[in-house]
């Protein structure tokens, strides 16, 4: 699937809105849970979600097969797994308010299998808004300017290097290595 660039334009416009909502400018970083914050919810781990079961919360804790899911809308809450780095938590909260703020249908499960039932177009859409959140284009831009190198990049908008790398793929923006 390829996203169109209507949708690519909106998905940046979209991110520099809320931070200008938040009063960030477009360089500064926006941490995940400033955003959920601003809808009156939280991300949790699995072992902090209210009225979990402990035995899918200890398979929860004990596997890396997953990364964060929205487990209810109102009020929100995310759970998201503890063992991934601050980077990787970073992009997968900003994957679920991605989905959240495109008003994405909520995930349903196969009952046959217990899995997830994913629409290959929403998660498109919600990966890449959720990208465009942690590192909009100027913020990417205005980085680049200074003479920032994949690795500052990272650190600054607290995302990995291959986020940063892969936002630099998707605006043309050359970034140097270092």
């Amino acid at each position: 699937m390829r996203l169109n660039t209507s949708f690519k334009k909106r998905a940046e416009a979209i991110a520099v809105d809320w931070r200008y909502r938040l009063r960030l400018r477009v360089h500064d970083e926006l941490p995940a849970e400033r955003l959920i914050a601003e809808f009156q919810g939280e991300a949790v781990t699995p072992d902090h979600v209210p009225g979990a079961n402990t035995e899918i919360t200890a398979r929860l804790l004990d596997v890396d097969d997953w990364s964060a899911a929205i487990i209810r809308r109102s009020p929100l809450l995310i759970v998201y797994h503890p063992a991934h780095s601050y980077a990787r938590r970073q992009a997968n909260l900003m994957h679920e308010m991605a989905h959240i703020l495109l008003d994405h249908p909520m995930v349903g499960f196969d009952p046959t299998t217990g899995l997830p039932v994913r629409d290959p177009e929403c998660e498109e859409e919600a990966t890449y808004l959720g990208s465009c959140l942690q590192i909009p284009r100027l913020g990417l831009k205005w980085a680049v300017h200074q003479g920032w190198g994949i690795k500052s990049i990272a650190q600054h908008f607290g995302a990995s290097e291959d986020l940063v790398r892969f936002r630099g793929n998707m605006t043309g923006i050359q970034i140097l290595s270092t």
